[in-house]
C-alpha cells in the first residue's frame, strides 16, 4: 500500500482562491478610489476656503482692494499688479466675481462650488 502525502494545495484549489480575491478586489477597489475622490475634493474645497477668507485679511493689511475672478476649475485673485491663478481638480465654479474692499469686507455673502454633483457655498461673512 503506497502512502501519498497531501502536502500542497493543487492548482484548482488556488485557481478557485485567486478567483474569489480578484471578484471581491473589483467589488472593493471602485469603492476605494471613489472615496480617496471624495477625500481629495473636501481637501480642495477647504483649501479654496480658507484662500478666499485669508484674502480679506490680505485686503485689510495692505489696504487694497482684492479682485477674485471664479471660472471653471479656475479661480485668479488679483490684488494692484499681483495676479494668482489656482487650479482645481474636483471643483468647479460657475463664472463669479468677488471683491474685498480695502478694509477686508466682501461685496457679497458667498461664492457658489459645485463639488462633484453637489453644489455648495462659501460663507465669505461670519453669522453674528
Amino acid at each position: 500500500m503506497a502512502c501519498r502525502s497531501n502536502k500542497g494545495f493543487t492548482l484548482i484549489e488556488l485557481l478557485v482562491v485567486i478567483t474569489i480575491i480578484s471578484v471581491l478586489l473589483s467589488i472593493v477597489a471602485p469603492l476605494m478610489i471613489e472615496q480617496v475622490d471624495k477625500l481629495k475634493a473636501s481637501a480642495e474645497f477647504r483649501e479654496a476656503e480658507q484662500y478666499v477668507s485669508d484674502s480679506a485679511k490680505v485686503a485689510f493689511l495692505r489696504g487694497q482692494t482684492v479682485h477674485f475672478n471664479f471660472d471653471g476649475k479656475q479661480l485668479s485673485r488679483s490684488v494692484g499688479p499681483e495676479q494668482i491663478n489656482l487650479e482645481f481638480d474636483y471643483l468647479f465654479f460657475p463664472q463669479q466675481l468677488l471683491q474685498f474692499n480695502a478694509n477686508g469686507f466682501p461685496d457679497r455673502d458667498f461664492i457658489t462650488v459645485m463639488r462633484g454633483r453637489v453644489e455648495q457655498k462659501i460663507a465669505l461673512t461670519r453669522s453674528k
